[in-house]
């Protein structure tokens, strides 16, 4: 028993001493390889040291000359081209209050050319009715010369049934008169509404024509600054 346990311990022995051999052989080339390292490091930064830097090369004074006068150049474009940029901006915004102008001018009239067309309406009702006053007035007269034949004796109808007749009449001519004149008032009304929308219309138009001008004057003066250049 005792013989067969020997070996198996020397192999055990054998098997930690070469792990222990393998594990500081590796621990040395580590070493080495970072010892290496850091000396290669080293030995960069004083070879850059050693090397001498490269002189600068002066300008001179016609080469600074162009240098300013590239820049200057540079400047004026940029400049010009601002100033192209902001006459441009100008112009399209007072092309969109131009617009905005023209949208109320346009909602005005529409409104005005309501009003009238109503206050139109209105006064043909009341011509109408004023027609119809006129023949109710008509017949009146007709029971008056009927009521002179009646007192005559000559009529079939008695002068107390004209009466009640010309007086129904009228009091009808007075209610078509009373219509008409109501109608006539709306029509009144509607005429002076017509005319404020008119007026509103009339500014917003102006309006709209003098942005549109300054927007035209402003794009020409961009046009022609880019024609110009710097």
């Amino acid at each position: 028993m005792g013989a067969q346990e020997e070996p198996l311990y020397r192999k055990k022995d054998f098997q930690k001493r070469s792990d222990d051999d393998i594990e500081a052989f590796l621990g040395r080339r580590e070493t080495q390889k970072t010892t290496q390292a850091e000396a290669d490091r080293t030995d960069k930064p004083s070879a850059a040291a050693q090397e001498p830097e490269p002189a600068k090369k002066e300008l001179s004074d016609d080469e600074h000359d162009d240098l300013i006068r590239q820049a200057r150049t540079g400047r004026a474009q940029a400049e010009a081209y601002h100033d192209v940029a902001q006459l441009r901006k100008k112009a399209h915004a007072n092309l969109h209050k131009a617009a905005k102008f023209y949208h109320k001018y346009k909602k005005n009239e529409a409104i005005a050319q309501k009003c009238s067309a109503r206050s139109v309406a209105y006064r043909e009702k009341a011509a109408a009715r004023r027609d119809r006053a006129k023949e109710y007035r008509m017949t009146v007269k007709e029971y008056e010369g009927e009521l002179k034949g009646a007192a005559q004796g000559s009529s079939d109808l008695s002068p107390e049934s004209l009466r009640t007749r010309m007086a129904h009449n009228e009091r009808k001519a007075a209610k078509q008169d009373e219509i008409a004149h109501k109608y006539e008032s709306r029509a009144a009304t509607q005429t002076e509404k017509a005319a404020k929308y008119r007026t509103r219309a009339a500014k917003s138009l102006e309006k709209n024509k003098l942005l549109e001008s300054e927007a035209r004057m402003y794009a020409k003066r961009a046009d022609i600054m880019e024609k110009a250049g710097p």
